[in-house]
């Protein structure tokens, strides 16, 4: 009895092993899933926000394009341009601007010649403390939030606002200004939000668009749309957001990593799973955070591992009942007791393996898969299915699907009707399932004596029918700019040149009807002589070959006058990159090149006047130097003659002194040394404008290394950690570029002097301009960046003398040598806490120094 007792005793303890390593095993299974139920989460957030922010940039940039196509801008012409921005659907929009840039000294005769331009009421206000303006000319208001009305019904005056006073949105303007590409701000607080009681105030972002003129590239001015992140991101993530506890947007505020948009749903701080993906805006990187509860989302919510567990228990109390029942009968029992242990053993393996291999694959794969019975009921849901479905569609019958999912079909009104309950051969449809657009397959499933069934294949069709409808958009924003667009022919041509569109200013350009150019090639519009030369194919094949062309030539109207025409031809083309067809936009420029004759005679009577200017200054300059060197002349030798002086007074007479008689002695002759340095530092500052530039290039790795090993002399038993990271060469004057770096890393050294342990780092990174920034870090004193703006002045310093020795001509030095270069300089800096100067430089180009 007590062997039966063992044996029944063995086989609960295996049993319950088994059990609770299956649960184990399953539990991760789920964890799994749910992991790989949040990357898809995830990916699906990026793509929604990435596509909406790159909808919003290519709206700016298409009406930028509009702008550059226009011979003159005016209130009138502002409006025709951004009338397609009020009606597409671009949540979030506040406000699109027109913004010119203005000199300090221009800002009373750009205010007058703008309000002659249909804005009597315009009036500019310059922010203080700035040499270059942004202003804000003309504005039109858009919607203020996803659903709200627009802030002004259509263009007008703009603002007037200096946007040098933001500093987010006057960077993005130097970022596109240098790179002609859109630019993304960082994100601030607009004032009208900064007033409001809103806790957190709306983040806003500026996405900016240099406007040029076409065929001489000079710069117009750039347009601005001002976009609150908060609803952009409500509306971009609707659906997306589902089943997460918190999803947020984030983007650097300086070197801050800020949250500007946010969507919960429940307390973060109860997510089990978190992911953080990069998305890009414009020439921006924003970061996204999603926050997850793993139980919550497809395939983390079954109980699959408790069930194995718990059936796997139930299952090993029946086998050893079963054992301890066998072990009490006969021995010839026990052998059959044993093969039917095993045979038990080995099915059970079976059906697990089989039932892992169909979870997997229906686990791997992007449709959903749904199971339904005859009695209305979702048998077996795969996790992409719950997904799609949502977690309450497994609980209810499938009859309530449509009024719990808000079931609609195709056309987005028509409430859907339930089809599974057929028995018909396989049918597909197309529906709005809450919010996302499906695709359904049924298939009937019919077994004997049972009700009939089906099974439902899911596919989420969103993004697909997205890209439709953002071509469909396109397509009818292109008519628009067709219809409203100004003293522009503008019409599409076929592959071979066949009008197949004509807008309504064609006709009065060209001079024909609509029914009598449709079909007919463009070639008609081109002089004789050119049709002759073939001039008209060649321009075809240009643009489909190397890209959008300029054609600047005489044409003929209808009536067989001629006129002067300047117009773009671009290739449409296919997702393959076949040519669809072409745009051709054309403008009447006669009067413009009447003007250009005039200007041309004026522009030589300017470049003479230029020349004897010229003349004028170089003498005025040599005559500068010859002054500079008498001055440093006449003021050395007095100051030779004081330190002499004081010099022989220490050594001949400094017994016959006191403490105090011999201090004020060493006080005279320390201020005659600080005043020949004082000296030495001007004339350096006022030979560097005149000094002619030597453009090599500049091994800064191994110009940094030399001037560490020559203020190693002056660091003496000081210990100081110098970290120098990769450094590329740039291009410029290898004697100016040395004083940069000389006075960067000397001042580092000297502000480090009570930092224990002193560290500087030398670094680097590379912008999209193609230009490199360098910078010098220290742990230093730091300095209180209120007073930032006199670092770069002459004699202008932050610390006291006695604290810290130093000219105050350094700092100024160094800002007019990369000024030279083509380059800025900044810092930032705390307290305290030590501080951080960059510059940029041109980037060194083996290949350009190849063809130099």
């Amino acid at each position: 009895m007590v062997g039966v007792r063992l044996q029944v005793l063995g086989v609960v303890l295996l049993g319950m092993l088994v059990s609770g390593g299956a649960g184990l095993l399953m539990h991760r299974v789920e964890r799994d899933g749910a992991a790989q139920a949040l990357d898809r989460r995830t990916a699906a957030a990026q793509d929604a926000v990435a596509s909406a922010a790159q909808r919003y940039v290519d709206s700016l940039r298409l009406v930028a394009g509009a702008l550059e196509a226009l011979p003159a801008l005016d209130a009138a012409s502002f409006t025709t341009a951004t009338q397609p921005l009020g009606q597409l659907w671009l949540p979030g929009a506040v406000s699109v601007d027109y913004v010119v840039p203005v000199p300090d000294a221009g800002v009373a005769d750009a205010q007058a010649a703008w309000r002659t331009r249909g804005l009597p009421g315009l009036i500019l206000t310059a922010a203080p403390g700035t040499g270059e303006h942004y202003f804000a000319v003309i504005s039109r208001g858009l919607a203020t939030a996803a659903t709200g009305p627009p802030s002004v019904p259509g263009p007008g005056p703009g603002s007037g606002r200096d946007l040098a006073a933001v500093p987010q949105a006057a960077a993005a303007v130097e970022r596109t200004r240098t790179t002609g590409l859109p630019a993304a701000s960082e994100p601030y607080v607009q004032l009208r939000d900064a007033a409001s009681a809103a806790d957190p105030q709306p983040q806003t972002v500026a996405l900016v668009q240099r406007v040029v003129e076409r065929g001489t590239g000079a710069l117009r001015g750039y347009l601005q749309l001002t976009v609150r992140v908060q609803d952009l991101f409500g509306d971009t993530m609707r659906q997306p957001a589902r089943e997460l506890l918190d999803v947020s947007l984030a983007a650097f505020a300086g070197t801050e990593l800020r949250t500007i948009a946010a969507i919960h749903h429940g307390d973060p701080r109860g997510a089990g799973l978190r992911r953080n993906v990069d998305v890009r805006v414009a020439d921006r990187q924003w970061q996204l955070r999603v926050a997850a509860d793993g139980r919550a989302l497809a395939g983390a919510g079954g109980h699959l591992d408790e069930g194995m567990f718990f059936g796997g228990a139930a299952l090993t109390l029946v086998t050893a009942l079963l054992v301890y029942t066998l072990a009490t009968s006969r021995r010839r029992a026990e052998e059959r007791v044993r093969e039917a242990t095993a045979d038990l053993r080995i099915a059970g393996a079976n059906a697990r393996a089989q039932a892992a291999l169909l979870g997997a694959v229906m686990d791997t794969i992007a449709d959903g898969v749904a199971v339904i019975d005859g009695r209305d009921r979702a048998v077996w849901l795969n996790p992409t299915a719950r997904a799609i479905l949502g977690p309450d569609a497994a609980e209810r019958p499938v009859s309530e699907w449509p009024e719990l999912l808000d079931m609609r079909e195709a056309d987005g009104v028509t409430p859907y009707r339930s089809r599974h309950g057929g028995s018909g051969p396989e049918t597909q449809v197309e529906c709005l399932m809450a919010g996302r657009r499906v695709e359904v397959r049924l298939r009937a499933l019919t077994r004997d004596g049972e009700p009939p069934g089906a099974v439902a294949v899911l596919r989420d069709i969103t993004e697909r029918h997205a890209a439709d409808e953002q071509l469909r958009s396109s397509e009818e924003l292109l008519q628009l700019l067709l219809d409203g667009a100004r003293d522009y022919a503008i019409y599409m041509l076929d592959p071979e040149g066949c009008v197949v569109s004509w807008s309504g200013n064609a006709k009065r350009i060209k001079g024909y009807r609509s029914e009598e150019i449709i079909g007919e090639s463009y070639a008609r519009f081109f002089t004789p002589e050119d049709r002759a030369g073939g001039l008209p194919g060649r321009i075809l094949r240009q643009a489909a070959e190397a890209g959008p062309v300029e054609i600047d030539g005489p044409r003929v109207r209808k009536d067989g006058t001629r006129f002067w025409a300047h117009g773009l031809l671009t290739a449409v083309r296919h997702p393959d990159g076949s040519v669809r067809g072409f745009v051709k936009v054309s403008q009447d420029v006669t009067a413009r090149k009447k003007a250009e004759l005039v200007i041309e005679r004026l522009n030589a009577d300017l470049e003479r006047r230029v020349a004897e200017r010229t003349a004028d200054l170089r003498e005025a300059n040599a005559e500068l130097e010859s002054f500079s060197y008498s001055v440093s002349h006449d003021l050395r030798a007095p100051l030779r003659a004081v330190d002499g002086f004081a010099k022989m007074l220490a050594l001949d007479y400094g017994d016959a002194l006191d403490d105090r008689g011999r201090r004020y002695v060493g006080r005279i002759r320390a201020g005659a040394q600080q005043m020949g340095e004082l000296i030495d530092g001007l004339l350096a500052f006022s030979r560097l404008q005149r000094q002619e530039m030597a453009s090599r290039r500049v091994e800064f790795d191994q110009l940094v290394a030399e001037v560490w090993e020559e203020l190693a002399v002056e660091l003496g038993d000081r210990r100081i950690e110098l970290l120098v990271g990769e450094l590329p060469d740039a291009l410029g004057d290898p004697r100016l570029v040395r004083h940069v770096v000389a006075n960067l890393l000397g001042n580092a050294v000297k502000y480090t002097r009570d930092a224990t342990p002193a560290r500087i780092e030398v670094g680097h990174r590379v912008t999209a301009g193609g230009e490199a920034t360098y910078f010098v870090r220290d742990n230093g004193a730091g300095f209180d960046m209120r007073y930032a703006d006199k670092l770069f002045k002459v004699f202008q310093r932050l610390h006291r003398a006695e604290e810290y020795e130093g000219t105050g001509i350094g700092l100024a030095l160094a800002h007019r040598i990369v000024h030279r270069h083509g380059g800025q300089i900044w810092a930032d800096a705390t307290p305290g806490e030590g501080a951080t100067f960059l510059f940029t430089l041109p980037a060194y180009v083996p290949e350009l120094e190849a063809v130099r």
